[in-house]
Formats: structure tokens, C-alpha cells, sequence
């Protein structure tokens, strides 16, 4: 019987099978208390800012769920939409970063390997998520030198404080993207660690509506327009990726959310 490859279905249903310059480990699968590694059969997804993909193989992060311990709900993937989405931690890293959310470490591991950081610190609450992932040996699939940059704290986000400066602060602990608190939280978590620049998962989505509340739902999106919204309406030192792209990428991702039916906020 012959199996039909990834490759050769994405081909048959002329949608492109999902692949990323950044680095995937392999994850195996096991669970850990509340936790479970898994992977993820063949199928399709959404990116943030792109369309279609067809994925497969890949890696999620699942909890049981509070009301029934015998369900699964996922609660990390590696599929495109998160991996696109949580590009920036990995891109704008420098210097001391500080990662809130440890997850399934992949910014972590790509922020270390980028060649600007020179410290990672990770700040996870969760003692079940920081053993099963150190249990994965993820972070030992990299170069000595680079895992090495590598540190995990056990606190809680809201509350911890450095005790050296922080020149970039990725802000990922939500399990929806558009969480209603997500602003909030990142506003407070800054308050405690005064980072040089900032970045919070899904925060495209909240410079947009700030950006309509602000100029108006008529007018174009400029850099200089989100600029002044992440300063005077989030009040945050927020890093805008890509440059005179970046515009663009917000309105893709606003518009797939929107083509989706998803709300720009929601509760988790």
C-alpha cells in the first residue's frame, strides 16, 4: 500500500505544505502532571498574516481541561498561525531578553539562537510545564554556547522583577491571542521590568482598534500612526517588526481574523 507523502498531497490539493526558516525541534511525546506533549496529524491551518497551509507532524502542547481531567484541550501548536504570530520574540530579540511564558520554549530556543541575545530568561509559573519541557531535552537539541544563554525562573509574570536590565520583554501567557487581558497584563509586567522595547503576542490586533479609535476606521495605516499609538493609547515601549511593512502585516492579520469570523477580543 502506498502512502501519499505531505508533499504529494499539498501538491494533489494544490495547497502549500507549511514550512518556517526558523528552528523546530523535535518534541516527544509524554506527559507531565496536568500537561502532554503530542503530535499533530495531517491538516490544514490558517497563518496570522497568510492564508491556507497544510501541516503536518506537528508538535502541540495539551492540558487537561479543569471541569474533566480525562479531555485534552490544546493549548500551544506549532502550526502557522502561532509560529507567525510569535515570529517577533524570536526576530527582535537583543540584549537581556525576558520571555513571559515559558509554553512549549520555542521563542525561547530561536530568541537564544539569535546572534543579538546574549541572555534568555524565562519566567514560567507553571513547575508541570518547565519539567515536561526540560524532560523534552528541546533545549539540549541546541549548541552548548547557545543553550547555555538559556535561564528558566519559576514566578509569576505579574509579579517578577529583574535583577539586571531587560533591553526586550516578549509577553506571551494567553491562550487566545485576542485575550481580553493581554494589554492589561503586558502594561503591568512592563511596570516590574522596564524593559528598553517591547513586544506582546497578538499585539497587532490591539494597535489596530486603537489605531481606528484614534485616526478613524478610514484612515490608512502608517508607522508613524502605530507609533504613536503603542506610546499614547497602550502606553507601552512597543517594537514595530518589519519596518514600512509592518502596516501590512497588521491589516492581513486583522482581515484573516475577520474572514474567520474571530472576534479582535476575546476571553480565554
Amino acid at each position: 500500500m502506498n502512502v501519499i507523502q505531505p508533499e504529494q498531497l499539498a501538491q494533489m490539493l494544490g495547497v502549500p505544505l507549511f514550512s518556517t526558516p526558523y528552528f523546530l525541534p523535535v518534541y516527544p511525546s509524554g506527559d507531565q502532571g496536568s500537561w502532554r506533549l503530542a503530535q499533530m496529524a495531517t491538516g490544514f491551518d490558517h497563518g496570522y498574516y497568510t492564508r491556507q497551509w497544510l501541516i503536518s507532524g506537528m508538535p502541540l502542547l495539551m492540558r487537561r481541561t479543569p471541569v474533566n481531567p480525562e479531555q485534552w484541550e490544546t493549548w500551544m501548536s506549532l502550526t502557522p498561525h502561532e509560529i507567525e504570530s510569535q515570529e517577533p520574540g524570536c526576530l527582535c530579540a537583543q540584549g537581556h531578553t525576558v520571555i513571559m511564558g515559558l509554553g512549549m520554549g520555542w521563542v525561547a530556543l530561536n530568541a537564544a539562537l539569535n546572534p543579538a541575545v546574549r541572555k534568555v530568561t524565562v519566567v514560567e509559573l507553571d513547575q508541570e510545564v518547565i519539567e515536561l519541557i526540560g524532560a523534552s531535552g528541546v533545549i539540549g537539541q541546541l549548541p552548548p554556547e547557545i543553550a547555555a544563554k538559556i535561564v528558566i525562573v519559576r514566578s509569576n509574570a505579574m509579579e517578577w522583577q529583574p535583577d539586571e536590565p531587560v533591553d526586550f520583554l516578549y509577553a506571551d501567557i494567553w491562550r487566545p491571542i485576542a485575550d481580553t487581558n493581554a494589554l492589561t497584563d503586558t502594561q503591568r509586567m512592563q511596570q516590574n521590568i522596564l524593559a528598553t522595547e517591547v513586544y506582546f503576542w497578538g499585539q497587532e490586533l490591539r494597535l489596530f482598534t486603537a489605531h481606528q479609535r484614534l485616526f478613524g476606521p478610514a484612515a490608512p495605516l502608517r508607522v508613524e500612526g502605530l507609533r504613536h499609538c503603542a506610546s499614547k493609547e497602550l502606553s507601552l515601549p512597543l517594537i514595530l517588526p518589519w519596518g514600512d511593512e509592518y502596516p501590512e502585516r497588521i491589516t492581513a492579520a486583522v482581515t484573516n481574523r475577520q474572514v474567520r469570523g474571530l472576534p479582535m477580543e476575546e476571553r480565554a
